[in-house]
Order: structure tokens, then C-alpha cells, then sequence
């Protein structure tokens, strides 16, 4: 019965008319051909995702992949009908990958929990339209019933990012994912489904058969990845940060869940002492990391693990929160500075991730990450974290991939995610924060989503 409700809205919201929006966000198209799209860019400087600086060139794309990256002239076969669009000069880079998201909370929680389904679907599939707008042309989504959203915007009913999807959080009992007010009964003393648990956000599993149950679940779903709850968290109530939880058995068992599919286990973890059992589990990825000490981020570094980890999030303490939320959102606040010290001593290898919750308002903040990142890193850095470094992540999932290919870099082969920037990211990262005014051109998947150069011209 999980997600049951939430993917029955979402089949509701996908009949009334979303073919018509993802047909007309593209704001240019070849004519009609047997032969795939083609452009080709022009009067661009170009950044790869990996270099430290720009280059001039010119770029084509075919279908929904990079045909060519050149630094002098293309010419196109006549035969694609190639649509000529002048770069102006700009800067040329990679679509942005947020590796930390929840596409499902859309709203503050008590509204959420208070509201119709088909109105909170609605909600996600706005909220993915302005996620793609904002630049990001992939997120990676570490809880939430987001599959059939996925495949809404796959299929092109919808437009929004491409979502690597964790799908469903595996909590232990009172631990981060287990939502119920503590006069809520356990299950084995008649209590039932959790909100989360109903609505795929979370599923509660104890002990190694639960938890192979559990984590075998989001693999049947198509979960790119598992997500496990190892440390208390910040948004809960109850859960302490500095809190183990799961047995390292525990841990195991999910993690031989994944490894038996070719994918990873990425955990929630906010200390040294759940995060180093989770490394001994053998997990590829922490979430937030923000109280772990500095042998731990060696450890870390010399494993050569992902710290999947978010700033903004703390920035301002969600609205609607209670007094001991805030002040765990207070203390991961405070040690931010020092972990990000060790991450850049250590040259860990560092996601680019939001974690921006309870509300479409919330979420707008997303581009902010690129700002408040340059405290320890340069642009440069930066960039590279929310492209190829971040594709390197998703590309841990192995043959779970659901995009096997090139992302996060401007090459040939490559996926066409392609972003035409106002202005010089590379010299200030904080234009990126106001995408409407940065973001000239978007193009996912050999598609343009955002246009705001001349009309484009055909043939070369």
C-alpha cells in the first residue's frame, strides 16, 4: 500500500494536459525530419566541467547528445538541419546536478500532512519545472516516492531534472526517518503505517531481515541507490544528532543489498561515530557530515569516499519548526565552518548538495549553495562540484544507472545538458545565485527549456 496514494494523484495530474507543457517548453526545434534535432552553438567560451578556464569554440548537439566540442568552426551535414544559435560570447558549462534532494516536500509539514494528494502532486510537478529552471539538470533524490515522477518527466508528460531516486529511507525504530509522535504505538503493539511510511518518504525496518526486506523493496521500485538512516538528524524531533543508529549488522545487510544489484549505500550522518560505522559497513557515500571530527574526514579522504553534504539548509531555520529542531539545526550551523576546513585539508571528495525542504519557497533557495559555498572554494571548485564532480557520484550506481552516460562535462558523447550564463561564473559564483537573470539558455537532453537569445537561425 506505500505510495500507493501519492502515484494514483500523480496518474491524475499527468491526464489533464502536461504533454502540452513539455511540448512547448522547447523554444526552438528543427523542422519536421526523420533525422534527430540538431544545434550548433556558436560564439560560445566554453567550460568542460573539469578545466580551470574557458575556452572559445563551438559546440553541436544531435539528438540529446554532444556531437562536437571545437575550438574553431563546425559544419554540420546539410542533412540535419541544424539550428544556429550566436552564444554571444557567453559562458558555455555543463547543467548543474544537486546531489542532495527531496522532490516530495513541497510544503511545510503539518500542511503536507494536512493536505490533498493531488494537490501536493501538482505541487512536485511544479516544483520540478522550476528545479530544471534554476539550472539543475539532474537531481539526485535521497528520499521520497519520486518514481512516478520520474518517469512523468522521462516520458516528457512533465518537464523537470533527471532524478536518481533513492526512493524510501531506511530508518531504524526512533531513529531519523521514524515520524510518529511519541504517543503513536509501535507496530508490534498494533501501531500502523506512518505518515512517511505512506507516502514512500521513509520505511521503518529493524534488524537484518527487515532491513534486507527493506532495502530489496527500493530495488524492486528501481532505486538507483539506498538510503539509510545512520545518525540522528536535524529536521526530526526526536533523534539526537550525535546518536548512532543501526548495528553494524545492519548496515551490512543493506549494504549486500546494494552491492548484490551493482549499486552503493549512502547514509544519513551527522557524527564521527555513525559515520565510521558506516564506513566499515562499507558504504560509498555520507550525507551532511557536518560533527565529524578530523580523523574521521581522513578516513574519509583515504577510502576515497563521497561527502554528499549542504549549507543552505542551515542558513535559516525552516518556519513552523519547534524550539528542539531549531536548535539542531543551530548546531549543525555552528560546525559547518570546521568540516569544510577538513574536507578542502583532506581533498575529499566533496558533493554539491541542497537537502531544501518543507516548501516550494524553501526550495527557490537552491542557487544560493553556489554563494555560500565560496567561504572555503573557489568558483572554479564550485562548479566543478556541481558538474563532474557530482556525476561521478551518480555514476556509482552502476548498471542501476538510469542514465548511463556522460554527464556533468561538455564533451563529445556526452549527455546534452548545456547551460549559456550572463556574466563570469568563473569569476563570481555569486551570479549564479538569481538564474533568472544568469541563465540565458537551458538545454536538457537536447532540448531548450529557456531561451533568451535572438531567434535562432537553421542550417550553418
Amino acid at each position: 500500500m506505500r505510495g500507493m496514494l501519492r502515484s494514483s494523484a500523480k496518474l491524475i495530474i499527468l491526464g489533464v494536459g502536461l504533454a502540452a507543457l513539455a511540448a512547448s517548453a522547447e523554444t526552438a526545434g528543427p523542422p519536421s525530419t526523420s533525422q534527430p534535432r540538431a544545434y550548433l552553438l556558436r560564439n560560445v567560451r566554453i567550460w568542460d566541467g573539469r578545466g580551470e578556464e574557458v575556452s572559445a569554440g563551438e559546440l553541436l548537439v544531435v539528438g540529446n547528445r554532444i556531437q562536437s566540442v571545437s575550438r574553431g568552426r563546425i559544419a554540420p551535414s546539410p542533412e540535419l538541419h541544424a539550428v544556429t544559435i550566436d552564444g554571444g560570447g557567453r559562458v558555455l558549462t555543463p547543467g548543474f546536478i544537486d546531489a542532495h534532494v527531496h522532490m516530495t516536500s513541497v510544503l511545510p509539514r503539518q500542511q503536507q500532512q494536512e493536505s490533498d494528494p493531488v494537490y501536493i502532486a501538482a505541487l512536485e510537478i511544479r516544483g520540478a519545472e522550476q528545479a530544471l529552471l534554476r539550472g539543475f539538470t539532474t537531481q539526485r533524490d535521497v528520499a521520497g516516492a519520486v518514481f512516478g515522477l520520474k518517469q512523468a518527466i522521462d516520458d516528457g508528460y512533465a518537464v523537470g531534472p533527471r532524478i536518481y531516486a533513492a526512493g524510501a529511507a531506511l530508518s531504524q525504530t526512533a531513529g531519523h526517518g521514524d515520524d510518529r509522535h511519541y504517543t503513536d504505538p509501535p507496530k508490534w503493539l498494533g501501531g500502523g503505517l506512518t505518515y512517511d511510511e505512506r507516502t514512500g518518504m521513509s520505511v521503518i525496518a529493524d534488524g537484518v531481515p527487515q532491513v534486507l526486506a527493506a532495502a530489496r523493496e527500493q530495488m524492486g521500485h528501481g532505486a538507483a541507490m539506498i538510503k539509510v538512516m545512520a545518525s540522528g538528524g536535524a529536521a526530526s524531533e526526536f533523534d539526537p544528532i550525535e546518536i548512532t543508529e543501526y548495528t553494524l549488522d545492519e548496515l551490512k545487510a543493506a549494504v549486500d543489498v546494494a552491492a548484490s544489484f551493482g549499486t552503493y549505500v549512502t547514509v544519513h550522518s551527522y557524527n564521527s561515530a555513525s559515520t565510521r560505522r558506516a564506513i566499515e559497513a562499507g558504504v560509498r557515500c555520507i550525507e551532511h557530515g557536518h560533527l565529524i571530527d578530523e580523523p574521521t574526514m581522513k578516513l574519509i579522504a583515504d577510502r576515497g569516499i563521497f561527502l554528499s553534504t549542504n549549507i543552505v539548509v542551515y542558513e535559516v531555520p525552516p518556519v513552523g519548526i519547534s524550539e528542539r529542531q531549531r536548535a539542531k539545526f543551530l548546531q549543525v550551523q555552528a560546525a559547518t565552518d570546521a568540516m569544510m576546513k577538513l574536507a578542502k585539508k583532506y581533498h575529499v571528495k566533496l558533493g554539491f548538495g541542497t537537502d531544501l525542504i518543507y516548501g516550494l519557497d524553501n526550495k527557490a533557495r537552491e542557487n544560493r549553495e553556489f554563494t555560500l559555498r565560496e567561504r572555503w572554494f573557489s568558483p572554479v571548485e564550485i562548479l566543478r562540484q556541481a558538474t563532474s564532480g557530482n556525476a561521478e557520484l551518480l555514476a556509482m550506481s552502476g548498471p542501476r544507472n538510469p542514465y548511463p552516460g556522460k554527464l556533468g562535462v561538455i564533451e563529445e558523447g556526452a549527455y546534452a545538458d548545456v547551460l549559456l550564463i550572463n556574466g563570469e561564473p568563473l569569476k563570481d559564483i555569486t551570479i549564479l545565485e538569481h538564474p533568472a537573470d544568469a541563465l540565458a539558455l537551458i538545454m536538457k537532453d537536447g532540448k531548450i527549456f529557456k531561451n533568451q537569445l535572438a531567434p535562432a537561425s537553421r542550417g550553418p
